[in-house]
């Protein structure tokens, strides 16, 4: 049996400020050449312990605390650690340091001394990997935030480790740099380097040899990815949710079409559906159809009750002062139309063109998908929309006036935008007043500041008793991207522009902010979604822009039999378009939902 490379035990540590430990007695051991997947849910201590194996936290104490032999109970040791560890962060613009993306990639090796000739081959194999020889003269602010993943990734495997941490290397990917990520991952484990991957994609964790779910700081579960899926009821306790057959096969199971096995890909989901076998045979599922068969009609957080901001169904919420609590979704959408937009960032004199010619209309409470692969432009188009970002060429228009026109900056008060990168709008002392700096700048009364900032951390799920007080920069990365949503939704935007929202969200808050934004929609919000999370925005839209390389592929109904034909180059099928596909019906008439897949198929 291999040698443990990492040792916890009653391992704890605490964040300056914060009452609770973030990790609260962590008991863990990782054998050499393991490839462990860390689940959990937001707020849960992943990012904390991926932090800590790296030496880059010091326990707050421990009896035993080792990684790759160096005890990181000691300053000594966790700087050994540094040298042993690999990290990348879950944001991957807090390691890029230099000014050019080949730069960056070099920079760890040259801080090792390696000779010129080996850095410039060793930079060369990184960049040629990642796909990112020609962007390698690019500064990394110019990136979009796939290419920066990318980037921080090349400039961490570059260097030789005997441990790689990664913090959700894949949540920023397009289908492409999702699959090289993952390739790179599986090569690392053949070649017998220890892996630990945190992540909230649990299509991802099959990979590991070995899974650890994490819950306020304690491991809850450790063992095989298969019987953590096939304990329902705690998946469901940690929010962790399953691989999409999996919810399928759930929702099927609720009808009386049981499977032998529960199914974790579409290959057996599509086999298993197919035999018609409905034995029950298998331990796994049996344990799911047993002591937690409750758990199988768990859908209330996508069709429960209403959970929104406070303010009744007819009320109206307008953006300038109201006289009562604010309805946080307003009967009328804002319609939007780009006419002819183009525009180039400047690098040193030189134009980079982002946006070429772009031309669509949104109408009113209209829900829109904005899609296509990393640096396509989609994060560009979303601060332009926001006039955050003067086109070069063309215009914005909203509700029938043109951005530059006298009545412009008030419908930009409407419009709200939520960046990819959340901490780019958080700066406030504490979460609550954080919130209240939007509506606070609309002019409105102390009293209906303060409810709605109460009911907008309530509908994301920060409730303001336990985080009001909190620091923005205390919370994890999923909680700060929650955050950031409720200071816009406060202020009751007409058009919500969300740039990757569902980026570090455990799945079950993933599963929340999907219905908070159904509800939006229904009551006549506009929404545009700039994602990578093509099954989320099948669920939620009916309308699609595909961008590539900054020009419009594609543009109109999605789904459908006068639906638009997506390139799936350029994005691939949602998971419930492929399983009709592959169960020989049609494609195009394909559900939204795991439930309207299974009432469809019974």
């Amino acid at each position: 049996m291999a040698a443990d490379i990492v040792a916890l035990e009653n391992v704890r540590f605490r964040y300056p400020g914060v009452e609770r430990d973030a990790l609260a007695g962590l008991d863990l051991t990782i054998a050499e050449g393991e490839t462990l997947a860390v689940v959990g849910p937001n707020g849960s201590g992943k990012s904390t312990l991926a932090r800590l194996l790296a030496g880059l936290a010091a326990p707050t104490a421990g009896r035993v605390a080792t990684a790759c032999g160096c005890d990181l109970l000691t300053a000594s040791g966790r700087l050994a650690a540094r040298r042993e560890v690999g990290i990348l962060f879950q944001n991957p613009e807090n390691q890029l340091v230099a000014e050019h993306v080949e730069e960056d990639v070099a920079f760890g090796l040259e801080n090792l001394a390696w000779p010129p000739e080996r850095i410039r081959e060793r930079t060369a194999e990184m960049l040629a990997r990642f796909d990112l020889d020609g962007l390698r003269r690019r500064e990394p602010h110019l990136l979009s935030g796939g290419q920066k993943q990318r980037t921080a990734l090349a400039g961490v495997l570059a260097i030789p480790r005997r441990l790689l941490v990664l913090d959700e290397p894949t949540a920023m990917l397009d289908a492409d740099g999702h699959d090289d990520v993952l390739e790179a991952v599986r090569r690392l484990r053949a070649s017998g380097m220890t892996i630990v991957v945190v992540t909230q994609e649990m299509d991802e964790v099959g990979m590991a040899d070995r899974v650890v779910a994490l819950d306020q700081g304690s491991v809850r579960f450790e063992g095989p990815c298969g019987d953590l899926f096939g304990q329902m009821g705690l998946v469901r306790r940690l929010r962790l949710g399953l691989p999409a057959a999996g919810e399928v096969a759930l929702a099927l199971a609720k009808r009386g079409h049981t499977l032998a096995r529960l199914p974790l890909t579409l290959a057996e989901l599509v086999t298993g559906y197919e035999s018609g076998d409905a034995s029950v045979g298998d331990q796994l599922w049996l344990d799911v159809r047993g002591e937690e068969s409750e758990a199988l009609g768990d859908d209330e957080r996508a069709g429960g009750e209403d959970g929104g901001l406070a303010g009744g169904e007819g009320s109206e919420g307008p953006a300038t002062a109201p006289s009562a609590v604010p309805q946080p979704l307003p009967r009328t959408g804002m319609p939007l139309a780009v006419e002819g937009v183009s525009f180039a960032y400047d690098e040193g004199g030189k134009p980079i063109p982002a946006l070429r010619d772009v031309s669509f209309a949104v109408g009113a409470g209209a829900a829109v998908a904005l899609l296509g692969p990393s640096g396509s432009g989609k994060s560009t188009l979303l601060q332009v929309l926001r006039g955050l970002l003067a086109p070069g060429e063309g215009r914005v228009v909203l509700d029938g006036v043109a951005q530059g026109d006298a009545d412009a900056a008030a419908r930009q008060r409407e419009v709200g935008l939520v960046f990819q990168t959340p901490e780019l709008q958080l700066f406030a002392g504490s979460a609550a007043e954080d919130v209240a700096f939007g509506p606070r700048q609309l002019g409105w009364s102390d009293d209906v500041v303060e409810a709605a900032v109460e009911a907008a951390m309530e509908v994301v799920g920060l409730p303001r008793a336990a985080f009001g007080a909190r620091h923005p920069y205390s919370l994890s990365g999923g909680e700060q991207r929650r955050l950031a949503l409720a200071g816009v939704l406060a202020m009751q935007p007409r058009a919500l522009l969300l740039d990757e929202p569902f980026v570090n969200l455990d799945p079950g808050s993933r599963s929340e902010l999907s219905a908070v934004l159904c509800r939006l929609v229904a009551r006549g919000t506009t929404v545009v979604l700039a994602t990578h999370d093509v099954d989320a925005a099948w669920a939620l839209c009916r309308e699609v822009v595909v961008l590539d390389g900054g020009r419009v592929a594609a543009t109109g109904r999605w789904g459908g039999p006068d639906g638009v034909v997506v390139d799936a180059r350029l994005v691939p099928p949602p998971f419930l378009v492929e399983l009709w596909r592959r169960l020989g019906l049609v494609a195009a008439e394909a559900p939204r939902t795991a439930e309207q897949a299974a009432e469809a198929l019974v």
